[in-house]
């Protein structure tokens, strides 16, 4: 008898345990749904090369992933490692956080006259923009100055010099997303040409104004479709003297395209800067009496400030690096958080570490997580698909989740989503009833961006990345946190792929 009752307590504990791992897979269901499936094989891609994992926001789950596949894999998240970078800034520095760009002297001013160096401490100002720049030139001529008999120096003591390196080299040396991180950084370090059509010819402008840059405008208009217009015209900045550049345009321009924007970084950080700050000097009714010289330095001891500007707010840096991917806001963000709250200079070390600590104090456990400079324009950066939906469950319910939502590119709208789901969103949003839709119900617990159904979605990209995290409402109005990551050499067929994944969490895919 006793045998027998071991026997029927150690069936019971069976049934148990069977019946938890039926549970536990309604819960985590491990597998990739038949549109995705379908979206992998046409994209030649394997079942190893993707990741996901999804959680339901919205029922009483206990925010257990409701579907995976490979959800623990480290991965590469290419730009959606923006989203821990900018949340991470939010709570740890505050959204009313201010950048500063101090001007010093070591000189005097006498009746109109700086005798002596203007000097630029930087902090790191992500969007130090030609208006910016423009307010501080004002406000050194409402001091009485009107002539400056000295040199530029500029103090970029605030970073480490070895951050410059930590992102990889592409060979793209002139393109704006590779510009290094700069204490002093001038409107991205890029020259921002527009070409149009004004009185019947091509016509060409930039900004920011830089003192000696020329244009030679050699294009010839031409009336054929606008089609690969790049192709057709031929740019190239050189430098003519120690002073001057010329920016030369050869090529043709159809009629039919409208106005282009072509972007370029062409001048060193200390050409770049100076030449700003002699225009922008010269538009405020400013005089040099000589050609400055560029000194880098920290501020000399017997400096006095003459004013200390204030930049950017944080809250509005975060919409610009997570709408648009801003690398270089995100490189400079991520820096910022070791400036503040480590001892000088920044190194993307002691952020790595500001960031831990933080996750740490929230008890996230993201003991996948590599970070190397914030932005995710790197080799090296790692994290799994269930610790990118932890730190989205976490912003949701953040204090500052309103400002984190509105960063967050809108699917079929804006930011980089803007041209991606656009079917599938106006099929269901136009006409609900004719794809059998059932009744949009929104759950009022979430936030107003949470109150109607799309996608919120960060994307990444590098040569083998291609990733999105966010939030998704549904089209019966449940939440979900999502992110999926892919790293293949042939990453770039799934774009399809995560669309799927999408378009299958959109139309309630899960309680089909």
């Amino acid at each position: 008898m006793k045998i027998y009752k071991l026997l029927v307590l150690f069936c019971l504990l069976q049934l148990n345990s069977l019946s938890f791992v039926s549970f536990a897979h309604t819960i985590n269901q491990d597998k990739i749904p038949p549109e995705v499936k379908k979206a992998l094989i046409n994209s030649g891609l394997p079942d190893s090369a993707i990741a996901f994992s999804i959680v339901r926001l919205s029922k009483n789950d206990g925010h257990k992933p409701l579907l995976t596949w490979q959800p623990h894999l480290a991965m590469n998240p290419a730009s959606t490692m923006k989203l821990l970078t900018t949340m991470s800034a939010l709570d740890i520095l505050g959204p009313q956080y201010r950048w500063k760009t101090n001007i010093f002297t070591n000189g005097l001013i006498d009746r109109g006259l700086l005798k002596g160096d203007l000097i630029l401490q930087g902090t790191g100002d992500p969007k130090f923009v030609p208006e910016e720049l423009s307010n501080i030139m004002s406000n050194l001529r409402q001091l009485g100055i009107e002539k400056i008999d000295g040199n530029l120096i500029f103090d970029r003591s605030a970073y480490n010099s070895n951050v410059k390196s930590t992102a990889p080299g592409d060979g793209e040396l002139s393109r704006s997303y590779n510009v290094a991180p700069d204490p002093l950084l001038y409107a991205f370090q890029t020259i921002s040409f527009n070409i149009t059509h004004i009185n019947g010819k091509p016509d060409i402008t930039y900004t920011p104004r830089l003192s000696q840059l020329k244009i030679d405008n050699r294009i010839i208009q031409i009336k054929t479709p606008c089609n690969d217009w790049g192709k057709l015209l031929k740019m190239s900045v050189i430098k003519n003297a120690p002073e001057e550049w010329t920016a030369s345009f050869v090529g043709k321009f159809s009629t039919e395209c409208g106005e282009v924007h072509w972007n370029i970084v062409a001048l060193n950080p200390n050409d770049f800067l100076k030449q700003g700050i002699l225009a922008s000097w010269e538009d405020a009714g400013g005089l040099w009496v000589k050609a400055p010289n560029v000194i880098e330095a920290s501020v000399p001891s017997n400096s006095k400030l003459l004013l200390s500007h204030q930049g950017i707010q944080l809250s509005d840096a975060v919409k610009d690096i997570n709408k648009f991917s801003n690398n270089v806001m995100a490189r400079q963000l991520f820096l910022t958080l070791a400036l503040e709250k480590s001892t000088p200079p920044a190194s993307t070390y002691e952020s790595s570490r500001v960031i831990k600590n933080w996750l740490q104090q929230l008890n996230l456990d993201m003991a996948n997580l590599v970070l190397e400079n914030g932005a995710g324009l790197s080799n090296i950066e790692r994290i799994t698909p269930d610790e990118m939906t932890q730190l989205l469950i976490y912003s949701v319910k953040s204090k500052y989740r309103d400002i984190f939502l509105s960063s967050l590119p809108i699917a079929g709208v804006d930011g980089t989503m803007k041209h991606r789901l656009l079917d599938v969103m106006r099929r269901f949003l136009s006409n609900p009833s004719s794809i059998g839709q059932p009744i949009f119900k929104p759950d009022p617990l979430f936030p107003q961006a949470l109150q109607q159904p799309g996608a919120l979605i960060k994307t990444g990209t590098l040569s083998n990345v291609r990733s999105i995290a966010g939030y998704v409402v549904s089209q019966s109005g449940q939440v979900y946190a999502i992110s999926s990551m892919i790293n293949h050499p042939k990453a770039a067929g799934g774009l399809s792929v995560q669309d799927a994944l999408l378009s299958w969490v959109i139309k309630d895919g899960m309680d089909r």
